[in-house]
């Protein structure tokens, strides 16, 4: 995948150059495979592990330099006008497993049209196309925050209502490569109140897609089942962005976060006013056992002896929520313990949240 550097410094503040800022990211596993100057721009070629989801956008490409030269690391904090009116529009997950968390807001009155020249030229130099303002929004939060968001056409939406279900044996679903997928009871899907406009984590619907007579648009932001989302990508074999990072573990906790954020690129592209609170509904939590990680095996993998209050700040850089116990060297978040005393060596991680 590729990453502006220029894009990374709106939330670290970095004062190493663009190549030894690339040679400390790939000294610290994340990997700046080649350095390439386009249109004025220096974009960087990375090659992330497939458990490196966090990693896998310019914030948590940024996070990652926030711990390496210990600086802070800017919130992304979406400024939102007040609203106007009651959202009124009811979502329902029926299937807890598959979707455990659904955000939305409505924008009302939206004017379609091309995006801004610095959201369509950092979307080209990621390999994008620009589609409209909207579409654009979506596309450009993904980059950024890594959480895959979707736009509806409002209007196009039967029944005033989401329901997130399985589809019914029979359904078919037209996706917005304007393919006919015959669907099964083992696909998840977005309904209206009377049909699939979407597959669940991996593509919207043709017939609900924002095109140039859209007006008023639905924010979806949800959180889906990775095992649910790959086995539906592989048996219509597709591969789309939003599957490949569902697929690895998307956040739980930063639906509103993203769905905030393309609301407010919407806003300032395509006009409008928002309209209601944001609607978030949360069927479940997910559970993340902690993780085990000893000073033995830092030392064993990476040939060097790291001190107890340097993992800390480390981990405290990376979001990771850790407090120092009775003792002074157990260190415990809100799900796990973090133990960094030399012969015991036990560390539980908790998961990256910090935005």
């Amino acid at each position: 995948m590729r990453i502006i550097p220029a894009w990374l410094r709106e939330f670290v503040d970095v004062v190493t150059d663009d190549r030894q800022l690339a040679e400390d990211l790939t000294s610290a596993g994340i990997a700046v495979e080649s350095i390439q100057e386009e249109n004025g721009s220096t974009v960087y070629e990375m090659d992330l592990t497939t458990n490196r989801v966090d990693a896998m956008n310019h914030y948590g490409v940024a996070r990652e330099a926030s711990a390496i030269y210990d600086v802070e690391l800017k919130k992304v904090e979406p400024k939102l006008p007040a609203i106007k009116g009651d959202a009124c529009f009811p979502i329902v997950i029926e299937d807890a497993q598959g979707c455990a968390r659904y955000t939305a807001r409505i924008i009302r009155n939206v004017k379609i049209g091309p995006s801004p020249e610095h959201i369509v030229k950092r979307l080209e130099l990621l390999g994008s196309r620009s589609i409209n303002n909207v579409a654009d929004a979506t596309n450009y939060a993904l980059n950024e925050l890594g959480h895959p968001t979707h736009a509806f056409d409002l209007d196009l939406l039967e029944g005033g209502t989401i329901i997130v279900r399985r589809a019914r044996e029979g359904e078919v679903l037209k996706t917005l490569d304007g393919v006919d997928r015959k669907l099964t009871i083992e696909d998840l899907v977005i309904a209206d109140a009377s049909k699939p406009v979407a597959l669940a984590g991996v593509m919207g619907g043709f017939n609900s897609m924002i095109t140039e007579r859209t007006k008023n648009v639905l924010i979806e932001s949800a959180w889906f089942d990775p095992a649910t989302v790959r086995s539906m990508a592989k048996r219509h074999l597709m591969h789309t962005d939003a599957s490949h990072r569902f697929e690895r573990g998307a956040d739980w906790g930063i639906t509103p976060l993203a769905c905030d954020r393309v609301a407010e690129l919407i806003l300032q592209s395509a006009g409008g006013e928002l309209h209601g609170e944001q609607i978030d509904v949360i069927a479940r939590m997910p559970e993340r056992a902690p993780i085990l990680l000893r000073r033995s095996e830092v030392r064993r993998n990476l040939g060097i002896d790291i001190a107890a209050d340097e993992i800390q700040r480390i981990l405290l850089r990376l979001g990771f929520g850790v407090s120092v116990g009775a003792n002074d060297k157990r260190l415990t978040s809100k799900t796990s313990e973090v133990d960094l005393t030399s012969k015991t060596e036990g560390t539980n991680l908790t998961s990256k949240t910090s935005y």
